[in-house]
């Protein structure tokens, strides 16, 4: 017995060297490269508040129910297990030592542990008919020896813990290292009880080899998953919580701005170009592809998959951090790093990306992948001036124009002729509460500038003091940050700045779901703290307050709206009740497309996608006008100008102008406001 003991010790503190040596490795790769540093915001509760939430509950896995469901399950039940391993290695050194006392504790953990090895083994059946008898599409790939063999040392674990069950019910073990649980009440581990009297019992002698032979199993099964799971996918298990602990808790997919005044390097070329977070972001994938097949470029026939991107980041990083390790190079002057965009990161699939946020969204364990899609193209801008030929044009337009057009500048504010419209490019002196930021596509679009005449309308139908900024208004720069000039964002984004102390702007509303996200929460880093509403909170609020009041119009019974949700004002900045809110008004059939709220799909336009061809596979907006059919809606409502010009254009091409119209939420607020009411507000 003593000698077993001994070999179990060795064995287990070997393991543990092992374990602990594969993440001394892992963590090497991060501390001993150059990395960027990176600002984190730091608010302790709602750190808790996510860890809670995304890792103890599993939260964000049940957006997709049934494997969600299933993962969790099997999460708790590792949970559990990890008290019982516990015990079961305290008991295999010294039979006689226990890490829980005799009572309802014990029991009511015994007890758990029993029901989920059952659930777990249920579990590990049904993955195994997803992955390789329905063969759902996102694990396409990822379906190989790796997969297997986990699924089976799992499988293998919770039978061979019901085999020492029966063995320790029938009073053989009695006293054996690594016997637990002896002397508890059947209802404790009614599973392993249920077993025991369905399997026949066995002799002393062959239940007690039964019981050698199945202990060193369910020993060795441990041991492998302690050494091979640093070393695996699964080191996700260790690195995943963490990562969602040190998630960004103020905006997931936020830019961090570049201080060209220090910086040498710009964007990310090679490994040394990502921050220790990004690290931990590789570590962290499962490679579940809950990413990739809820990304609009994926869905609609393009190359790019944002699980390969950090899946291939990562391989790369390992690499790497190998090389350098074995040739104890000098991490900045190494020779082992080489370019990732190109090899094994496509340009195309760089471009491909509408930086949606759908691929942050459904991430389990909060993986940030826009950001680095967005530092990949800033090095190709940045260093090597490499950008589609359409993006290249519009950049040099935003920089001549200070739009993505070229256009004449002091024709900006021209839309607003005639509506009596405070312009503070020919009035710098007017008074005035709110500032309305038209943006560029509402300024210089014809069916756009519909939206803002909407907008204007609202506003002094509720009696609002507001003014625009004409021929002094900017591009806000969202299109130059996505595409990865940063360098002209910043000139664009400090010269509005400067416009916005002068004039003392203060509130500012603007119907552009990108500008909004750019002065709310971008424009921060830079200096200025606005507070900025979008036009459907705005006008929410509004009706909400009875400042304005709309009527029912006749077609109103007749018609079937659907309503598209904006990429930047829904994921991005989670408004999706306030329209929807608004339409309970008037709409009285009303249906939801097939992806919509968190899960809603791109209408193509961001990340400069607006401005860029799409030749490869289904056009984005195509595939989402096609939802919108499929739900029969005569109106599609949006509530951004990018939405506005991706869909009616798709409307026009696929042949449904007859049958389906677009309009933005505040032209058919606008018309139909109830005039006859005495309605301003103060």
């Amino acid at each position: 017995m003593y000698l077993f003991s001994v070999v179990l010790l060795v064995g287990l503190l070997l393991a543990v060297f092992l374990f602990f040596y594969a993440i001394y490795e892992v963590l090497w790769d991060a501390l001993k490269m150059p990395i960027r540093k990176i600002r984190m915001r730091s608010v302790v509760p709602k750190r808790i508040y996510l860890f809670i939430r995304n890792v103890i509950l599993q939260g964000k896995l049940f957006k997709e129910r049934s494997g969600g469901i299933m993962h969790a399950l099997m999460f708790w039940g590792f949970l559990a297990f990890a008290a019982y391993s516990s015990e079961f290695f305290v008991r295999g050194i010294d039979p006689s030592a226990s890490l829980f006392s005799p009572g309802l504790f014990e029991n009511v953990i015994f007890f758990t542990v029993d029901l989920f090895a059952i659930v777990v083994i249920a579990d590990v059946i049904y993955a195994v008919v997803r992955r390789w008898v329905i063969k759902i599409p996102r694990y396409k790939g990822h379906n190989g020896f790796e997969a297997a063999f986990i699924l089976a040392l799992i499988g293998g674990l919770m039978v061979t813990y019901f085999i020492l069950g029966v063995i320790r019910l029938d009073g053989i073990s009695a006293g054996y290292p690594g016997s637990i649980m002896e002397g508890l009440p059947p209802g404790v581990t009614p599973v392993t009880s249920f077993f025991a009297s369905v399997f026949p019992k066995i002799g002393p002698t062959a239940g007690l080899y039964l019981y050698w032979i199945t202990w060193s199993i369910h020993a060795s099964i441990f041991l492998i998953f302690l050494v091979y799971v640093p070393r695996s996918k699964h080191l996700h298990l260790f690195a995943a919580p963490l990562n969602v602990l040190l998630a960004k808790d103020d905006q997931p997919a936020k830019l961090t701005p570049i201080d060209f005044d220090k910086e040498t390097r710009f964007g990310a070329t090679d490994a040394r170009d990502f921050t220790w977070k990004d690290y931990l972001d590789f570590d962290s994938c499962t490679e579940c592809g809950r990413c990739t097949a809820n990304c609009p470029a994926n869905l609609t026939g393009k190359t790019l998959s944002p699980r390969e991107i950090i899946w291939d980041l990562r391989e790369v990083v390992m690499k790497e951090g190998k090389e350098l390790r074995k040739n104890h190079d000098d991490v900045a002057t190494s020779s082992v790093f080489t370019k990732v965009i190109g090899e094994p990161i496509l340009e195309e699939d760089l471009w491909s990306c509408t930086t949606c946020m759908a691929c942050v969204e459904q991430c389990p364990v909060m993986i940030d992948h826009v950001p680095k899609i967005v530092d990949m193209r800033r090095s190709l801008v940045l260093n090597e001036g490499k950008a589609p030929r359409e993006v290249l044009d519009f950049q040099r337009n935003m920089e001549s124009y200070g739009a993505p057009w070229v256009v004449d500048p002091s024709t900006r504010g021209d839309w607003a002729n005639g509506l009596d419209v405070v312009d503070l490019s020919k009035t710098p002196d007017a008074k005035f509460d709110v500032l309305y930021w038209v943006g560029c596509v509402a300024s210089y679009d014809r069916r756009n500038q519909e939206i803002a005449r909407s907008i204007v309308k609202i506003l002094k139908a509720a009696g609002i003091s507001f003014a625009i900024l004409g021929s002094q208004e900017k591009c806000s720069g969202d299109p130059a940050r996505r595409t990865g000039n940063e360098y002209l964002a910043q000139i664009l984004i400090k010269q509005n700045i400067e416009t916005f102390k002068e004039k003392r702007v203060q509130k500012v509303i603007t119907g552009c779901a990108h500008c909004f996200n750019s002065l709310k929460n971008e424009y921060t880093d830079f200096g200025i703290e606005l507070e900025v509403h979008h036009h459907t909170e705005f006008i929410n609020n509004l009706l909400a307050t009875g400042k304005i009041k709309i009527k029912q119009l006749d077609r109103d019974l007749i018609e079937k709206y659907t309503y598209h949700d904006a990429c930047y004002l829904g994921r991005y900045n989670r408004i999706f009740e306030e329209p929807r809110n608004v339409l309970t008004e008037f709409a009285e059939n009303y249906e939801e497309m097939e992806m919509n709220k968190t899960k809603g799909l791109c209408c193509g336009a961001g990340g400069g996608r607006l401005w860029m061809e799409e030749n490869v596979g289904q056009k984005v907006s195509h595939k989402r006008i096609e939802m919108a059919d499929k739900v029969n809606a005569t109106t599609v409502v949006t509530a951004c100008p990018y939405c506005m010009t991706m869909l009616d254009d798709a409307r026009k091409v696929t042949n449904r102008e007859e049958k389906m119209k677009i309009n933005d939420i505040s032209e058919l607020v606008a018309e139909r406001l109830d005039t006859a009411d005495n309605i301003k507000g103060e």
